[in-house]
């Protein structure tokens, strides 16, 4: 049941509220005599979006999430290009029951809607909610520019920042965005997570394990060419995805390459190519091509081919594929060594909710060097794809 409040940003009304929200929570008519409701609260979670219409999916995903870390919710829906009107909070209870439908455990929500000028007071609604001595996450879905307000209130007292980079309405300026929030000393101490990123640990997995095979190394270090095959995103779907451009700034960063001044060349209307130089001397090629949907999903990679040897190296031509299966079940690799192909592993693709994704990076506080790595790498080949 949800409650709306009267128009106050009183803490100790809100705090009353949700205290008999829980009473009432507790009285649970299915419940044996001897069993508890347990009111559970492990983290603050702030949520922000800015369409109504992704209400209640946002809901939806908030009791599957606090089934697995129960939170103080501090869900804020602010539309910037509405007309405007004050604050209106809203509070209720998320249970969760048992294999017989009684309650077991509760936690609680704390709805907050403002439109036009009066988004910029939701972080003032909200901060005071909430509890003390509880890891703080945020959620923003909505572009994450350093020049909102919103976003740099809510940062200084959040330890861990979620994005989706799949949800970026504009994916090559807001990538650059979120590499510029690395540059904000106030911001050093919030970890960032991207579930986009969190969805590449297979196929980054899988392109490392090449690597711990004895006999793939001298092809390896002789790559000169890498072709990555995705999917247009969604709602732009002739722009660069931003899980192709994670790839190969991960990819770059790891192996330590270069990215080279030249301006990216577009050799069709769905090809486009960036030269790197590897740490040995050598040219790389870096081609991103973008294919046509079938069974794949919008935004989501298809292909990473690494392409070795044939050249002044000495080494036979060869090359290592991570592939989606036609079906989209499965990652495969193959490992092609001048004539000879060696089938590899094949894994289940693993299509993960939002609540699941969320719940793996509530587990984390510490930034992730590797992600930073691959995104500042990703800013520069948008940049000079810009420029």
């Amino acid at each position: 049941m949800q409650i709306q409040l009267e128009k106050t940003l009183d803490v100790e009304i809100v705090e009353r509220e949700l205290a008999q929200l829980w009473t009432e929570s507790a009285r649970d008519p299915n419940a044996d005599t001897e069993a508890a409701v347990l009111r559970a609260r492990v983290a603050n979670l702030l949520v922000f979006i800015s369409s109504e219409a992704a209400l209640d999916d946002v809901h939806q995903m908030l009791r599957e999430l606090t089934a697995i870390h129960p939170s103080r919710v501090l869900l804020m829906l602010g539309a910037r290009e509405a007309t405007d009107q004050d604050i209106d909070m809203f509070v209720e209870s998320i249970c969760q029951t048992d294999k017989r439908g009684g309650i077991r455990l509760s936690c609680e929500e704390i709805t907050m809607k403002a439109t036009g000028k009066f988004v910029a007071e939701l972080p003032s609604a909200a901060l005071p909610l909430l509890v003390p001595d509880l890891a703080t996450f945020l959620w923003w879905q909505n572009a994450p520019r350093v020049s909102d307000k919103v976003l740099d209130t809510l940062l200084r007292a959040t330890d861990r920042l979620i994005i989706d980079s799949a949800d970026f309405a504009d994916p090559l300026s807001e990538l650059v965005e979120m590499n510029n929030l690395y540059g904000e000393d106030e911001f050093d101490h919030v970890g960032i997570s991207d579930l986009n990123w969190a969805r590449l640990t297979f196929w980054r997995g899988l392109l490392a394990d090449y690597y711990d095979v004895p006999a793939y190394q001298p092809f390896l270090n002789s790559i000169h060419h890498v072709r990555i095959e995705y999917v247009g995103p969604e709602r732009t779907p002739n722009t660069l995805a931003p899980q192709v451009l994670l790839i190969a700034g991960w990819l770059g960063s790891r192996l330590q390459w270069q990215l080279s001044d030249e301006q990216p060349v577009d050799e069709n209307d769905q090809t486009t190519s960036f030269s790197f130089t590897s740490k040995e001397g050598h040219a790389i090629k870096l081609e991103l091509n973008r294919v046509e949907r079938g069974e794949h999903k919008p935004g989501r990679l298809v292909q990473v081919e690494l392409r070795c040897g044939g050249d002044e190296s000495g080494a036979r031509p060869s090359s290592f594929i991570v592939s989606r299966s036609e079906d989209n079940l499965h990652l495969v690799t193959e490992a092609k060594l001048g004539q000879t192909s060696h089938r590899g592993r094949v894994l289940p693709v693993r299509n993960r909710s939002t609540a699941q994704l969320l719940s793996r990076e509530m587990e984390i506080l510490c930034n992730d060097q590797i992600y930073q790595e691959a995104v500042a790498i990703a800013a520069r080949m948008i940049d000079l794809l810009l420029t």
